[in-house]
């Protein structure tokens, strides 16, 4: 049975290296010796040479090898000879092995924590050293490149020393230059002194009259400027007369054009009433000139309702269903506000909900409605708006001429047959006074959506009104200044227009016919016909 060094003896060894290299000064730099080659029954000793912190580990991890093959012996029978001698032998071992398992086993626990520890501290060390290596070879080549930058630094000192003894040497010839200009200098102002003090008296003359030039000068132009900004002023003051005066013959025209059309549509209508009278006299029918009465027979309706009460069609839930929120309503008819503010005696016929009534009321506009439908006028007064229950034909005609403050009426006129119409806009430019103004909001039949998805859609819709003939019937019954205000575009279903990497004229004239065609299909909604008394 080989010898096996124990923990203690390995250690002893490691120690004795430490104290070896410690003493004897070892150097980081010596050569790698490999360790010698041991029995296994060998004591192993430290090699003579200086090793370095690379040598001393791979030595460690030599000592830690032997320690562990050492500790893998014990207790192992050893072969010998087979015979009697050697079974006796054997058999005697193995008895010696088991009788002494428990003082051995607790020696072979710690040998083999030992030894798992000195392979760890094995381990760390080489990475270390590793590291070590490498800071070093870091520093050799940082060393390497100090060495160069100091040579390169030592080379540039040598040629700023010698650019220094240059400008040194031109320095000094700046300094006696600027000795003999500061010289020559001192000459040219003594020099001067004595020219100028001999003709300061011919100057001084100069000098006086050249500032009353100057004086004269300053005044010649602050007159100017002042008689510049006096002729500017007095432009201004006639260039702002006269755009006034431009702008009051502006409006002078328009009304005199307005004048003379209206002049003219009524000559218009007495010389059609003159041939008239005439063809009537000529024809000896008589009873041709008298003025036509109720009784005449009125202009049929386009769509005629055959609904003749309240019991038929519930128009309440109907307009509370297609009609839309009261608010939004509201703010679409906020924008006919301005001109009603400051009237007095305003009416609001067919009021429905009495949205418009609640935006007098909450401007302070004195005003109240007219609504036919019973389930409108209780809706409205339990909101506490002013509002009578009867048919706006007898609510106008009831009323003395010129008494009323303004007319609003929001989809309304398309209700009645076209002699109705007529009748309305007639009435209310009777009954209205002087400046008053007078609105009517209704489908526009130019937008064939509208047409379709708005008119047709409410059966008590009767006739439609086109913007023109509703202009032309205020306009024939006296109203001022009537304008066609449109609302409620159809932008959402627009059809859109093409677009190509070539712009071309064709696709320009296709482009501009599909806006025409937006304008047909997809156009305002409705639209509102406004004029003054």
């Amino acid at each position: 049975m080989s010898e096996t060094p124990t923990v203690e003896q390995v250690l002893e060894r490691i120690r004795a290296q430490v104290r070896q290299q410690q003493g004897n000064g070892v150097s980081a730099k010596a050569a790698v010796t490999a360790p010698p080659s041991r029995q296994p029954d060998a004591r192993v000793a430290p090699p003579p040479a200086a090793p370095t912190s690379r040598d001393e580990v791979s030595r460690l991890h030599f000592e830690v090898k032997a320690a562990l093959e050492g500790h893998l012996q014990t207790g192992q029978l050893n072969p010998r000879r087979p015979g009697l001698h050697n079974d006796a032998l054997q058999f005697f071992k193995k008895v010696m092995r088991r009788s002494l398992t428990w003082y051995t086993r607790p020696l072979h626990r710690f040998q083999a924590s030992v030894i798992r520890a000195l392979q760890h501290v094995t381990t760390i060390l080489l990475n270390h050293s590793d590291l070590l290596e490498n800071q070093a070879a870091t520093l050799r080549e940082t060393a390497g490149q100090v060495q160069k930058q100091s040579d390169a630094l030592r080379q540039t000192n040598e040629q700023v020393q010698k650019q220094n003894e240059r400008v040194q040497k031109q320095s000094d010839a700046v300094r006696q230059t600027n000795e003999q200009v500061q010289k020559q200098s001192v000459l040219l102002r003594q020099t001067a002194e004595q020219v100028l003090s001999q003709s300061a008296e011919q100057i001084q003359p100069l000098r006086s009259e050249i500032t009353r030039v100057d004086e004269k000068r300053r005044e010649l132009e602050q007159k100017l400027r002042n008689e510049f900004q006096l002729e500017a002023a007095k432009s201004s003051a006639n260039l702002a007369q006269q755009a006034s005066r431009l702008d009051a013959l502006h409006l002078q025209l328009a009304s005199v054009q307005e004048q003379l059309r209206q002049t003219i549509a009524v000559t218009r209508g007495k010389d059609r009433d003159f041939r008239r009278i005439k063809q009537a006299l000529e024809a000896g029918n008589f009873a041709s000139l008298q003025p036509a009465t109720a009784a005449s027979a009125p202009i049929p309706a386009m769509f005629p309702s055959e609904t003749r009460h309240e019991g038929e069609f519930d128009y309440f839930l109907f307009e509370d269903h297609y009609r839309g929120n009261e608010a939004d309503i509201r703010e679409r008819q906020s924008t006919y506000l301005e001109l009603f503010r400051g009237r007095e005696h305003v009416i609001d016929i067919g009021c429905g909900r009495g949205e418009f009534l609640e935006l007098l009321r909450d401007n302070n506009i004195p005003a109240r409605g007219i609504e036919l439908g019973t389930d409108q006028c209780l809706l409205c007064r339990e909101k506490g708006l002013d509002v009578m229950q009867q048919d706006l034909f007898a609510f106008l005609e009831s009323q003395p001429d010129d008494s009323l403050g303004g007319i609003f009426s929001a989809q309304v006129i398309e209700h009645m047959t076209a002699s109705d119409q007529l009748r309305f806009v007639s009435l209310a430019y009777q009954k209205c006074s002087p400046n008053s103004p007078v609105l009517f909001e209704t489908i526009n039949p130019e937008c064939v959506y509208a047409l379709v998805h708005n008119f047709f859609l409410d059966p008590t819709h009767i006739r439609p009104v086109h913007p023109g003939t509703l202009k032309f019937a205020m306009e024939s019954q006296g109203f001022r200044n009537v304008q066609l205000r449109f609302s409620s575009p159809v932008s959402d279903r627009a059809i859109p227009q093409l677009t190509f990497n070539g712009d071309s004229e064709g696709l320009q004239r296709f482009n501009a016919a599909m806006g025409q065609v937006n304008e047909l299909l997809y156009g305002h909604q409705d639209y509102a016909a406004i004029g003054w008394k």
